[in-house]
């Protein structure tokens, strides 16, 4: 007997890699398992447990302390957490930036260009390789997505004159996609002359910047000097926008905390922009996820909490890469990344001693 149905027609989708290979881990009955493929933080637990930030656990007792309930919030998102969420980014707060809570980054980044498209911007410009789901996400809201070079095998660094000559010949109103800090997944970042470069470009040429800074502080251990980039660009008095997650430097994955900022140059027109990004959110979500940004913005506000966070950052980013500098010779950069292709196998076994060594001695916990 023939099934009609509505949806016969569908072509099947291909699985996420990366959430494909955390299913595949999950059913995997080996208890000597091993999972690299997700982007969260392990403790010496092992597998699954993820570590959790002292800060994060000081936050959450007072949570439940003061217990806030399960009630609806604001369609902006809870107003403490994006107030402090946009000072994390700029500095200080400003009454021309709009600051809209999202699902987490990747809730930001749909929130970003879905906007974007609906005030008329259709190019994206990305530097490959890049975070696999840009490409998905541009093109699911209608937008055209070009790519450049990112990285320069031979130098195993940043190909930054594909950058400026991308930034050269876009088509005036187009749409960068940068990461902030510890760029996903080459590990390359910008040095800050080369940003201001960046910077001086999109300001002559009418380009609009979205930068997307999912590791906040664990390029250098600082969230402040891991803002150094946008706040140049808030300096310089172009218009753009920011997408902030904090997935990784609160260690918050499953809560989806994350803001999405505007910079909006005119004044008369913040009313408008919140208006419509309003609209945005309760056609979409209505309301963000209220956990996780009442345990950030605890971190955020208690003085003692927040000095937490900072040692938990630093902590995070140093722990390792110092130890296997001084005491096994073994150098990296300062963001961490190590590069592959410098292992061979005469040092192979040398080198997975000393992360095992300095692991060992020095845990997460």
């Amino acid at each position: 007997m023939t099934v009609s149905s509505y949806f016969a027609k569908l072509d099947d989708s291909p699985p996420d890699p990366i959430a494909q290979l955390m299913e595949a881990s999950a059913a995997d009955p080996n208890p000597d398992k091993i999972d690299v493929s997700i982007g969260v933080y392990k403790c010496d637990k092992g597998n699954p447990h993820h570590y959790v930030f002292p800060c994060v656990e000081q936050a959450k007792k007072q949570l439940a302390e003061k217990d806030p309930g399960h009630c609806y919030t604001n369609m902006t998102g809870i107003p403490a957490f994006r107030q402090l969420a946009q000072r994390t980014i700029f500095g200080e707060n400003h009454d021309n930036v709009v600051s809209l809570q999202a699902i987490s980054g990747l809730g930001s980044l749909h929130f970003a260009f879905a906007f974007l498209r609906a005030v008329g911007l259709k190019d994206f410009y990305v530097g490959v390789p890049a975070w696999g789901n840009y490409q998905g996400m541009i093109e699911h809201v209608g937008g055209v997505f070009h790519s450049y070079k990112y990285f320069d095998e031979a130098s195993r660094g940043v190909d930054f004159a594909s950058t400026i000559e991308a930034l050269k010949n876009a088509p005036a109103r187009s749409v960068f996609v940068l990461q902030a800090v510890c760029h996903n997944p080459t590990g390359c970042d910008y040095t800050q002359d080369q940003w201001l470069q960046i910077i001086t470009l999109l300001k002559e040429r009418d380009l609009f910047p979205v930068f997307d800074i999912a590791y906040q502080g664990f390029a250098s251990g600082s969230v402040d000097t891991d803002a150094w980039a946008i706040r140049q660009a808030y300096a310089s008095g172009i218009e753009f926008m920011v997408c902030q997650s904090f997935s990784k430097n609160m260690g918050l994955y499953a809560e989806r905390a994350g803001c999405l900022h505007v910079v909006v140059n005119d004044k008369d027109s913040v009313a408008n922009v919140t208006s419509q990004l309003t609209a945005l959110a309760r056609h979409e979500i209505s309301f963000a996820p209220a956990f996780g940004a009442r345990v950030a913005t605890i971190v955020q506000t208690d003085p003692a909490i927040l000095e937490q966070w900072k040692t938990d950052v630093a902590d995070v980013c140093n722990r390792i890469k110092q130890k296997l500098i001084l005491e096994h010779s073994i150098y990296l950069t300062a963001n961490g990344r190590i590069n592959v292709a410098g292992l061979n196998l005469s040092n192979l076994d040398a080198f997975c001693r000393a992360v095992d060594a300095v692991v060992r001695k020095y845990p997460a916990a």
